[in-house]
């Protein structure tokens, strides 16, 4: 019997597969919903205008049409002004881990020996050179 504990990191693994081997179906059958709930809604709201105000179906698609607009321009305003703050959140929590980061690679060639170093600096060097010859030649 699998562990309880190896069963889930199965099971997530099983997922992440089926998700890589078919995103283009799901992403097509997400964006299929998605396109069937918003017409739902937009014809929903044509009919709710249709009877509160009595007019006809044109008239109710045009006013359909422009409150959709209305409601979209109001998303973008908000997310225009939500963008500095998240930038800002996302600048401080990108220079925090970048710091740590930085310091545990500061510490990690700290550990290391001469010998070890000089191995390092070795292979940075081969690997930068065959990225060059093979890149551009």
């Amino acid at each position: 019997m699998i562990p309880l504990n190896n069963r889930k990191i199965l099971i997530l693994f099983i997922l992440a597969g089926v998700v890589i081997a078919m995103y283009d179906a799901i992403l097509h059958s997400l964006f299929s919903v998605v396109h069937i709930a918003f017409e739902w809604f937009e014809l929903a709201l044509e009919e709710l205008i249709e009877h509160i105000f009595h007019t006809n179906r044109q008239q109710s698609q045009i006013i359909v049409f422009y409150l959709i607009w209305l409601i979209a321009l109001y998303g973008f305003y908000r997310l225009w002004r939500a963008l500095p703050g998240f930038y800002s959140r996302f600048k401080e929590r990108f220079i925090a881990a970048r710091s740590q980061y930085k310091l545990y690679l500061i510490d990690y060639w700290r550990e290391q020996s001469s010998i070890q170093k000089i191995k390092w600096v070795a292979s940075f060097t081969v690997s930068v050179s065959c990225l060059a010859f093979f890149a551009f030649n």
